[in-house]
């Protein structure tokens, strides 16, 4: 039986580097889980969720779509993120489906218990607060190698790859990342923080989609600002300060389209 994974599962599951054994953490229903060992992407996944329902219907999933030679491949826990994960046992995980706050502290957590390691792969699609996600990993020694942006349904997400560099800089595989530190070094504050809310990546990449979003966000936020500038409330005054500084910043991310 085939796998029906979403156009963003899909995306999320493509992206990790093969030959990697995979932490599937938040696994829900376990496709992506099962998807990467059909594709022989991964050569073992551990895939974990926090409750028992979710693996309850991975195991089902697994039991319907999984062939039964590659069932010794998978192993389902029950842990709190990177909790039941030891020292070197995972080489990437897969977090997604999660606010960005939760998937900082899922990151710190194997950070401090070690089961994220130089070297160390994540994909990562923050159902919120992606430039909090994105500001996080250039502060705690990340680099981003990769960036995806797509629709579905209506809704616009975002897929970060990234490596845990750690006191090893040929981690990333590359020593000039757009996201290193002597690139960083280089950037003004306000590039930085265009970055951090876009994504360096897909800006350089000129992706489509993310041209189609800011546009979108551009004509809302100048909307919202001609509305607001009639009114003189201090709630009022104080979004509209808020507001300029968000249109300067989509207003330059627009600009690498040009």
């Amino acid at each position: 039986m085939n796998i029906q994974l979403s156009k963003r599962m899909k995306q999320i599951a493509d992206m990790i580097t093969p030959g990697r054994v995979t932490a599937d953490i938040g696994c829900d229903h376990g496709l992506v889980s099962i998807y990467l060992l059909k594709n022989n992407i991964a050569p073992r996944v551990i895939a974990m969720d926090i409750a028992e329902g979710p693996l309850e219907s991975a195991k089902n999933n697994i039991r319907q779509l999984l062939p039964a030679e590659l069932n010794n491949r998978i192993e389902l826990r029950l842990s709190n993120g990177f909790e039941a994960v030891s020292p070197g046992e995972t080489e990437a995980a897969v977090i997604a489906g999660m606010g960005g706050q939760l998937i900082i502290s899922i990151i710190k957590a194997g950070l401090h218990n070690s089961a994220i390691a130089p070297g160390y792969e994540l994909i990562l699609s923050p159902q919120s607060d992606v430039p909090m996600v994105r500001r996080f990993l250039r502060e705690n020694d990340f680099s981003i190698s990769d960036e995806e942006m797509l629709s579905e349904d209506g809704k616009y997400y975002n897929i970060i790859k990234t490596v845990f560099l750690g006191n090893n800089r040929e981690a990333a595989g590359t020593s000039d990342d757009a996201n290193n530190t002597e690139t960083e070094g280089m950037q003004s504050s306000g590039e930085t923080e265009v970055y951090d809310r876009y994504g360096q990546i897909l800006l350089y990449k000129k992706s489509p989609v993310l041209r189609e979003y800011l546009e979108k966000e551009l004509e809302k936020k100048e909307k919202l600002f001609c509305s607001l500038s009639k009114k003189t409330t201090e709630g009022s005054i104080k979004r509209l300060t808020s507001l300029r500084t968000e249109i300067e910043l989509a207003a330059s991310a627009l600009n690498f389209f040009s």
